[in-house]
């Protein structure tokens, strides 16, 4: 691959950071969402859980993916830079740390629903290192991405983390991205997908995003 090839058609990677967006969000809510449950409400306990636990797994594949598909073509490509990709990955495995804790802690939590304090804690701490994380990677990462990574390269990476997304979810985890996402990004994003996604989430997605926010969150999601 040439340097030219390389800059022919740049990578934009606006999208990921509506992803990031939506990873921002929901884990920020985590806390609270763990501090409401009822004392001894080990349904609510668990619904709560797994909604933490999908998005967990979400963003562990999110991460998977730029450890295999970004990290290595940048330390080839702009060694200059090479420490703060190792600074990224380091950041990768603190985060992996604390989800690692909160699954062990939020398994507990949904035996008895009586102690989510420990929980919640991790999740704030998680929700701060991911906030960091997420933070550094747009201001110095993306631009980097833009640079040195092919228009195929970068998209392998989406292409990876969607087909991680169990089919039965994809509408719903759509929703939760475009779900405070600005209206111009909403109109970048549904842009880039096949028409037929766009008609499912027209017809199916939305229904079925709203009923999911009702369950998790209590309360109707703003129209958008």
């Amino acid at each position: 691959m040439t340097t030219s090839t390389a800059h022919t058609v740049r990578p934009d990677t606006r999208e990921m950071v509506v992803v990031h967006d939506c990873f921002r969000r929901q884990f920020a809510a985590l806390p609270a969402l763990v501090r409401g449950v009822p004392a001894g409400d080990t349904a609510r306990a668990g619904e709560v859980v797994t909604f933490f636990a999908e998005l967990a797994t979400a963003l562990h594949h999110h991460h998977t993916s730029e450890d295999d598909l970004l990290w290595p073509k940048l330390l080839d490509r702009a060694p200059t830079d090479a420490a703060l990709v190792l600074r990224m990955e380091e950041q990768h495995e603190r985060i992996s740390e604390l989800l690692s804790r909160a699954q062990s802690q939020g398994a507990a939590f949904t035996a008895d629903a009586v102690d989510g304090e420990p929980l919640a804690k991790t999740l704030t701490a998680l929700s701060a290192a991911l906030d960091e994380h997420l933070g550094e990677e747009e201001q110095r990462i993306l631009p980097m991405a833009e640079q040195f990574m092919t228009l195929a390269e970068w998209q392998e990476i989406g292409d990876r983390g969607r087909a991680s997304i169990p089919k039965d979810r994809l509408l719903v985890f759509l929703g939760f991205i475009l779900h405070g996402a600005t209206p111009e990004e909403r109109r970048m994003f549904l842009s880039e997908m096949p028409f037929a996604a766009r008609m499912a989430w027209s017809i199916l997605g939305r229904r079925a995003f709203r009923k999911d926010y009702r369950r998790i969150y209590g309360t109707e999601p703003a129209a958008f």
